[in-house]
């Protein structure tokens, strides 16, 4: 039993590195584009699902001929191996890997680098890859 314990206590412990957790400070904002005069193609707010805790709003922008997914404000619990996916529907059973997230607080701009179809893809989560788990949803309309 004393073995059992002890793997348990350590397989936890290198499951849990802090390098698996995303990032808590907010974004560099200088790096981030100027979308001020973009043009306005979507938007929803963030729902938190199954008991995590996030909160936002999400906006899709175009400018130049390219797509920008913003998260502004938005907050998060922090996670192991969080994504950003857009999908087709809530379980996100057909999605678009847009990229890690950038951190749990903050403004965040993520570029969609395919011609994506934003009527085909109505939903944008935050998503744990590493135990495929939804932590938050957002609608676009």
């Amino acid at each position: 039993m004393k073995t059992f314990i002890l793997f348990s206590f350590i397989l936890m412990m290198i499951a849990c590195q802090p390098n698996n957790i995303t990032p808590t400070a907010p974004v560099n904002n200088s790096a981030q584009p100027d979308l001020t005069d973009g043009t306005l193609l979507k938007q929803g707010m963030f729902t938190g699902i199954g008991g995590h805790t996030v909160s936002g709003t999400v906006t899709i922008y175009e400018k130049s001929s390219k797509k920008y997914i913003v998260f502004d404000p938005y907050s998060s619990q922090s996670g192991p191996d969080l994504k950003v996916y857009l999908s087709k529907n809530e379980q996100a059973s057909e999605y678009i890997r847009i990229g890690p997230l950038m951190s749990t607080t903050g403004k965040q701009v993520y570029e969609v680098t395919t011609n994506v179809d934003l009527a085909v893809y109505p939903f944008v989560h935050i998503w744990c890859e590493k135990f495929s788990v939804e932590f938050a949803r957002a609608p676009l309309k």
